[in-house]
């Protein structure tokens, strides 16, 4: 039995909004959900004495489970960890009509030249193909992050989709941009030569600026290249599996996987759905020529976004941005479901939905391209 998803994020937006009146919500550039969604502020949501520790440990983000238990759950994310006591005090005072938890998730700063050495290719594994969930980057800035899947356009041209501030430099690269492969940052002796795989074509929207003034919901982290070579190219992540043919919505508490250029393959789940704009910096520079280039540095707000959590361990880090994320479906296969677009080692991984940048670019998955079977 899941709980009304409508009425869940009600909810969240509630408890975003009272954190917001008492100043205890705490998100990169400080977003403004009451104006955004007329949601009343002020009601108390937990005890005063509960509260207390929000002022040392604040609030970072609120998300909703409808699938937790019988009727759905909320999430609060803080900045540090609360003790046992505290999630105790403010659980046992809580004024909604629904359970609700509390993780650690600081919001994300995005730098892909932050990315940590990439996970060991056994020599097995190295094709001479390229297959997807591995590093790329531009070929002139050292940086890597991760190729998420191959896409094509109506014409049929295939494509290969990543995140915007991987292969698109957040909407500063120029159109014909060389993209190479593994990324600049993973060049090195004893390592695959480098190779241009594609040209950047296009990115999705990327407006910067607070939710109060900017159309946020349409915001992506998401970029295509053309591909030079499709027959170089492998639709497979990594040697672990094929990229699905199918795409759904992101449904919370179902088992995901992802193939990363820093991690390799993960398995986690999705934990909630973020309630209201969720905010990443994002880190860039960009060259144009020798004496071009642009430095770029901004805070972007997404919604929707999602939560995710390993099962095990991390599920993304730095230089897994771009991962494509699928999910487990009832009946055991799976779908597509969405792009990384900020991991962190000890803590969040956050996703944004595939379907509306598919939808938007006017794109569809490529399955079955090249299988490790037929790679020479």
């Amino acid at each position: 039995m899941a709980g009304d998803r409508r009425k869940l994020e009600q909810e969240a937006l509630s408890l975003r909004a009272w954190a917001e009146e008492l100043q205890l919500f705490h998100s990169v550039g400080g977003a403004v959900t009451r104006a955004r969604f007329n949601i009343e502020g002020g009601a108390e949501m937990f005890s005063a004495e509960g509260a207390e520790a929000l002022t040392k440990k604040p609030i970072t983000a609120v998300g909703f489970n409808p699938h937790e238990g019988d009727d759905g759950a909320i999430v609060v994310y803080t900045a540090r960890q609360l003790t046992k006591a505290e999630q105790e005090a403010l659980a046992s005072s809580y004024e909604g009509e629904t359970s609700v938890t509390f993780e650690v998730a600081k919001p994300p700063v995005v730098d892909p030249a932050a990315a940590p050495p990439p996970a060991l290719v056994p020599p097995g594994s190295q094709w001479s193909r390229y297959p997807c969930g591995r590093s790329i980057s531009q070929a002139n800035v050292r940086e890597a992050g991760t190729l998420g899947c191959l896409v094509q356009d109506k014409e049929g041209v295939i494509h290969g989709l990543s995140a915007n501030h991987v292969t698109g430099g957040c909407s500063n690269a120029r159109v014909g941009s060389p993209i190479s492969a593994p990324g600049i940052k993973d060049v090195g002796a004893g390592q695959p030569d480098p190779r241009a795989i594609g040209h950047h074509v296009q990115t999705g929207r990327f407006a910067a600026g607070d939710p109060s003034t900017v159309n946020f919901t349409d915001n992506t982290d998401a970029a295509i290249f053309r591909i030079i070579d499709p027959a170089q190219m492998s639709s497979w992540q990594g040697d672990h599996f094929d990229t699905p043919a199918q795409v759904a919505d992101p449904r919370e508490g179902a088992r995901v996987r992802k193939v990363g250029r820093t991690t390799g393959m993960t398995t986690g789940f999705i934990q909630s759905q973020i309630a209201g704009p969720h905010p990443a910096t994002f880190k860039a520079m960009v060259h144009h020529s020798a004496e071009e280039f642009v430095e770029y540095r901004a805070t972007v707000y997404f919604q929707p976004a999602y939560a995710l959590r390993g099962q095990t361990g991390p599920f993304a880090a730095n230089g897994d941005s771009g991962a494509l994320v699928v999910q487990e479906e009832d009946d055991g296969s799976w779908s597509a479901v969405g792009l990384v677009f900020s991991g962190n080692a000890s803590e969040m991984t956050y996703m944004l939905p595939l379907k509306p940048i598919l939808e938007a670019m006017a794109l569809s998955l490529v399955s079955g391209h090249n299988p490790p079977s037929e790679d020479k």
